[in-house]
Order: C-alpha cells, then sequence, then structure tokens
C-alpha cells in the first residue's frame, strides 16, 4: 500500500482515504463509481488531500472537488474549483459534444428518487464515462479540457 493522496466519500457523508489495498488507485475509483446502483450508493466524490496530510489523523474536506450522483441509467457529474482570486465555482460536467439547448431536459435521479436535477443531454454521463472523468481528475486534478462547464 502507498501513501493515499486523494479522499473520497460516498453519499455525501461517509468520507476516508482513497486506498489501493485492494485494487490499484485508478482500478478502485472505476470499481466505486460503476457500483453506483441511485439506492445504495448514489453519490461518489473525490478530492486531493492537502500535501502532507496525516489522513489516519483526520480526513479534511476540500473547497475543489469532483462529485457525481445518480445509477446506472445515468449520472451528473460536477466539479467545484476556486480560482485564482479565491470564489468557489461549481460547474456541471458535459461530453465534448454537448449542444446547445436552452434548458435542461434531462432529469437524473439518485438517493431512491429523493433527490433529482435537471442536466443537459450532453451532460447524462454513464458509469464508465463517469469513471474516466473521475480518473482523469485523479491523475491531473481537473477535468479534460474537451469536455463543457457549465456554471450552476
Amino acid at each position: 500500500m502507498t501513501t493515499p493522496t486523494h479522499i473520497v466519500q460516498l453519499n455525501g457523508f461517509a468520507r476516508s482515504p482513497l486506498v489501493d489495498v485492494a485494487r490499484p488507485y485508478e482500478d478502485q475509483i472505476r470499481f466505486s463509481v460503476r457500483r453506483m446502483d441511485g439506492a445504495k450508493l448514489w453519490a461518489y466524490s473525490l478530492w486531493r488531500a492537502p500535501d502532507g496530510a496525516d489522513l489516519l489523523a483526520e480526513i479534511p474536506f476540500s473547497e475543489e472537488y469532483i462529485q457525481c450522483a445518480g445509477d446506472a441509467e445515468g449520472v451528473t457529474v460536477e466539479v467545484r474549483v476556486v480560482d485564482e482570486a479565491g470564489t468557489a465555482h461549481q460547474y456541471t460536467v458535459g461530453k465534448p459534444t454537448g449542444g446547445s439547448e436552452s434548458e435542461p431536459t434531462e432529469t437524473i435521479r439518485w438517493d431512491e428518487g429523493r433527490h433529482s436535477t435537471k442536466v443537459h443531454p450532453h451532460e447524462v454521463f454513464t458509469l464508465d464515462e463517469a469513471a474516466d472523468l473521475f480518473v482523469a481528475c485523479y491523475r491531473d486534478n481537473h477535468v479534460p479540457a474537451d469536455h463543457t462547464l457549465r456554471e450552476i
């Protein structure tokens, strides 16, 4: 096992270090995102731990992260970034083939349907596509540049 550098959060509350005990980090991310069923696991978040953080002593939160919610029918992916002025911005991520629809038309549900949001069709991701985005953020600390970001 190597020293964890990232933190995961499940369903908006259960936080822990991302560990590589059962499988390598990127495989663990893919495994977890692909398990989203909208009931037992309906939200997944990932962020980089501060340099030098002792994740055995404390699980720090971050102002910057990637998160998704939904199930095998579709998930919405969001990122939160802090700009150079220190202002946080939350974005819904879209596929590179994004459309120009004026209003979101697709509904993503999670937590056994208790929560939902509307997104554009190009902002609906499969679990595999969402897992790819999480791995990209794990590697590079940002969403690939060819994806769209819609501020919310």
